[in-house]
């Protein structure tokens, strides 16, 4: 009775002891001296100490908890070894002595201990039945897992036994424990989920997420990039699965009043074992899912509808800018200028040296032998030429390409002319992200729908900008024959997609490796760009970011494109015609306004 009440306030507040290999083993040989007067067990748990440090675990660093009356001589001799070292670059091993599991177990479930990835369980007590132990359900997120347990008939032995889940429900015996059969880590910790042994796995998935996963007709078959990854994962793992319907609530997995909804609320359930489709990992999802490697890049942009263009009469203004037909007037109000005053000065009439201005539309001008100053005329007569080419050499081009104002390439400019942002509410990554985004003007400037129909209306007003996940909503934009778009080139977000795993699952780190391998040798790339092809969908690149097939489209000539040419002709009608009657009213006064010479 004594004893069992030592047990019960050392595992209440127990002893653990975190050491390097080097300070164990003069710990250990220490603790040999001091343990003749032990009872067999204790001096047992000794012997299994010192093997254990200088044998499968002499590379790595250890933390051990002991039960009943072993701590307080650890602790002694651990004084007297200061300064122990505590890291090692080795793994980090658990090593638990115990002669009441149910007293442990309830330890560690009171005080919510997450089981460690590497476990050696050693039993100093008696009549514990190892397939009892081992199927614990707080045993199940151990990696490396090891009991050593009394051998029934033989009490100064301990036989060795794991749990191979996925393969048989009984534990997988490794043989009689001694230095000599288990010197080595991986002879006591052999690999616990070699295959998976032909098990099902039920998958959270939702075939609403082109062109990652989603229905493909006339048959109604599930496709994807998703489902190309789960078929090699089920090869080359062993395994078989199911999927399961959409979340009833329609989320994809978002956090509402401590809640999880939509597939991930599935999964943290225990609905199912993973998720087939892909996630962006966040803080919260971090925290409450394992994430898988990473499968494929994507990015969070803003989406915008391409300015209205210009009207189709402006085109005729294109060819320059503004500050090119600023020069131009100048130079011809000079020029002309200059040649009047020319003629006054010598005695001729100002007017008949304006002809020159014919060459400013292309058109011959008159020259006399006497024409001064040679040099200025010539030059003006090769700046006419350079201009009236460059202005009709690409007309056609340009009438048939419309003219748009300029593309909002940078949130500052979004928010200068009063535009706002908005976003699909289907507890999804982006929406949850907006809702909590610390930057209060952001805040303020979201327009949120559940409904797509109202974020996409909002996005053809062009008074919205579409924000969302680059595979995905190109593809809605596209099959609501959106294709005038493009996107800025700011980022809002650029993370990678996941797989999410319920949290401490130790298998997931063969899923892990074999979705690196395929990430790493390109085949979610071109499992990508092949299913891209089949949705017979293109976007191109742009210098303000990547834009819809529609933006910026050649439309063939019409008389439309030529309002401006005829909106000149008229305007000069109408000139030509006014100063006519001028001249015709003053003519009849007998006036003239033309001087005489």
């Amino acid at each position: 009775m004594e004893l069992k009440l030592v047990i019960l306030v050392l595992l209440v507040t127990p002893t653990i002891i975190t050491a390097a290999p080097d300070g164990l083993t003069k710990f250990a040989a220490k603790w040999s001296l001091q343990a003749a007067n032990m009872s067999d067990m204790s001096w047992l748990g000794v012997q299994v100490l010192q093997q254990v440090v200088e044998g499968p675990a002499s590379k790595a660093s250890l933390t051990l908890l002991f039960s009943p009356s072993l701590p307080i001589i650890v602790q002694n001799v651990i004084l007297r070894e200061q300064p122990l070292q505590f890291l090692s670059t080795g793994p980090l091993l658990h090593l638990v002595f115990f002669d009441n599991f149910p007293v442990f177990l309830n330890f560690v479930l009171l005080k919510t201990i997450v089981a460690p990835r590497n476990l050696l369980l050693v039993n100093l007590g008696s009549d514990y039945d190892a397939s009892t132990l081992l199927k614990e359900p707080w045993l199940s997120g151990v990696y490396n897992l090891a009991l050593l347990t009394p051998v029934s008939g033989d009490p100064g032995s301990l036989a060795a036994f794991t749990l191979l889940p996925f393969c048989s429900p009984s534990p997988h015996y490794l043989g009689h424990w001694n230095p000599q059969t288990f010197s080595i880590w991986e002879s006591l910790f052999p690999d616990r989920f070699p295959n998976t042994c032909q098990a099902t796995f039920h998958l959270c998935s939702w075939t609403a997420d082109k062109p990652l996963l989603y229905l493909k007709n006339p048959d109604n078959k599930i496709v994807g990039v998703q489902m190309n990854m789960i078929e090699q994962l089920a090869n080359k793992l062993n395994f078989s699965y199911t999927l399961s319907h959409p979340p009833v609530d329609e989320k994809w997995g978002v956090m509402e009043n401590g809640k999880w909804l939509g597939m991930l609320g599935m999964l943290h359930r225990g609905e199912c074992n993973f998720t087939l489709n892909s996630f962006f990992a966040s803080i919260e999802r971090n925290k409450a899912f394992s994430m898988s490697y990473n499968t494929i890049q994507d990015y969070v942009k803003i989406f915008l509808k391409v300015p209205a263009p210009l009207p189709e009469w402006a085109n005729l203004v294109k060819p320059f800018s503004l500050l090119i037909w600023g020069l131009l007037v100048t130079a011809t109000i000079l020029v002309s200028s200059c040649f009047a005053i020319q003629a006054v000065c010598q005695g001729r009439e100002w007017n008949t040296e304006l002809g020159l201005l014919r060459a400013v539309v292309a058109q011959s001008a008159p020259l006399r032998s006497n024409q001064s100053p040679r040099l200025l005329m010539y030059l003006w007569l090769i700046t006419c030429l350079i201009l009236c080419a460059a202005f009709t050499s690409t007309l056609v081009g340009i009438f048939t390409r419309p003219d748009f104002p300029p593309r909002i390439t940078s949130m500052a400019q979004l928010f200068a002319v009063g535009k706002r942002l908005t976003a699909h509410d289907a507890g999804a990554f982006t929406s949850d992200a907006l809702k909590n985004t610390p930057n209060k003007t952001v805040r303020s400037l979201i327009d949120l729908y559940p409904e797509m129909d109202k974020v996409l209306a909002s996005m053809q007003t062009r008074s919205h900008g579409f924000v969302g996940s680059f595979l995905y909503t190109r593809l809605i934009l596209m099959e609501n024959n959106i294709n005038d778009w493009y996107t800025m080139n700011e980022i809002f977000f650029a993370i990678g997609r996941s797989i999410a795993f319920r949290k401490n699952v130790p298998w997931q780190t063969k899923f892990d490796r074999a979705i690196k391998s395929m990430a790493q040798t390109g085949l979610f790339e071109h499992w990508l760009k092949t299913e891209i092809r089949s949705l017979k969908y293109t976007f191109e690149p742009h210098d303000d970011g990547d834009q819809g097939v529609g933006a910026g489209v050649e439309r063939p000539l019409t008389t439309n494109h030529l309002k401006g040419l005829f909106l000149l002709l008229g305007i000069a009608w109408v000139i030509s015609c006014g100063v006519f009657c001028f001249e015709m009213m003053h003519k009849s006064y007998g006036c003239s306004l033309l001087p005489t010479p």
